[in-house]
């Protein structure tokens, strides 16, 4: 591609690079017009001699082919895309789900001239259902890029797995919530805890199926554990106390019933007081005390993932501290 500036007259069959006004002030044309004869008349008619213009070159592809050609290879049966126009194509969520990114080949798609590929951040929840169905918006910055440019990203987005995928959430994945206390808060923990986690977990296609008190006793908290953990695909505990650290009676009585992997504190706020446990049945995320409202907390971040069967480890939990810090328009739902 080439710039010039050429006499109008001359001009049919070329890009306007900038936006034209008359002696007014009126814009008479849009920058990127591809200008045709009747574009032609309406800058003479404006007075309007000469216009730079950007020239395509044989090894060039013009912003809006390649913009569609380029999200046509990302898309997936989880994934649509928007109607191109001036180089920009937006990718939308078909279904609930994960978003996933690989952020590597995204790097890699971004560090070509003329391409921006923009997402949301890494594991959040999207989808007609959600805050969002916005996956992503992709734009050809300058008016066309060159063919072997374009080559490098189709090859880049169109390997599988994708490099941006919705993992759809699995309908029926059923929950249970152990509430642990001294008897005479169990009704006041009910109250607390289980219309908020219920309301997760529906949001996520998933259905809370069981809701038990057990006192904060060792003994009580392992049997109960390890019977509903056998009935469901997830178990969440919350209680009395939140759970402080690793010898906590909550993770003492997991590990009794059986526990591969324990672990407590998270780098999320509000929500430092996660803690997270491996009965051989299912996963157990204990929950804070930030459970108790629908803001956006630590929950929400890990609560997706455990359902979609996601491991998470010490280091990926310690890894969600990059964007850990929930700003207080998340925590109000305003994620857009």
């Amino acid at each position: 591609m080439r710039f010039e500036e050429r006499a109008v007259s001359d001009a049919e069959g070329t890009i306007l690079r900038h936006n034209v006004a008359d002696a007014g002030g009126a814009r008479v044309l849009r920058k990127g017009t591809l200008l045709a004869d009747e574009h032609l008349v309406q800058l003479a008619g404006a007075g309007i001699d000469a216009v730079e213009v950007a020239i395509l070159e044989q090894d060039d592809v013009q912003e809006d082919e390649a913009a569609r050609a380029l999200a046509a290879a990302m898309e997936t049966d989880e994934l649509e895309l928007s109607l191109s126009a001036g180089g920009r194509v937006n990718l939308r969520a078909t279904v609930d789900g994960l978003l996933e990114v690989d952020a590597e080949r995204l790097l890699a798609l971004n560090m070509l001239p003329g391409i921006a590929l923009a997402t949301r951040r890494q594991h959040m929840v999207v989808g007609p259902n959600q805050t969002t169905d916005n996956v992503a918006t992709m734009k050809i910055v300058p008016y066309a890029i060159r063919r072997s440019d374009l080559d490098r990203a189709l090859e880049l987005a169109s390997a599988r797995p994708g490099m941006i995928e919705v993992r759809a959430f699995q309908p029926g994945r059923r929950a249970a919530l152990l509430l642990a206390g001294e008897p005479a808060v169990h009704a006041k923990l009910r109250d607390s805890f289980e219309a908020p986690t219920r309301t997760r977990l529906e949001g996520l296609k998933a259905v809370l199926a069981v809701v038990e008190c057990v006192e904060q006793e060792e003994g009580a908290i392992a049997q109960a554990a390890s019977r509903l953990a056998a009935e469901v695909n997830l178990l969440i505990i919350a209680g009395q106390t939140s759970v402080m650290n690793e010898e906590d009676s909550t993770l003492r009585a997991l590990r009794r019933a059986g526990a591969e992997l324990t672990l407590s504190g998270a780098p999320v706020e509000p929500g430092n007081l996660l803690a997270l446990a491996y009965l051989p049945d299912a996963p157990v995320l204990c929950a804070p005390g930030c459970a108790r409202g629908l803001r956006r907390n630590v929950m929400d971040v890990v609560l997706p993932r455990l359902l979609l069967g996601d491991r998470l480890d010490r280091r990926e939990v310690a890894a969600l501290g990059l964007g850990g810090f929930l700003t207080a328009a998340e925590r109000a739902g305003d994620v857009t």
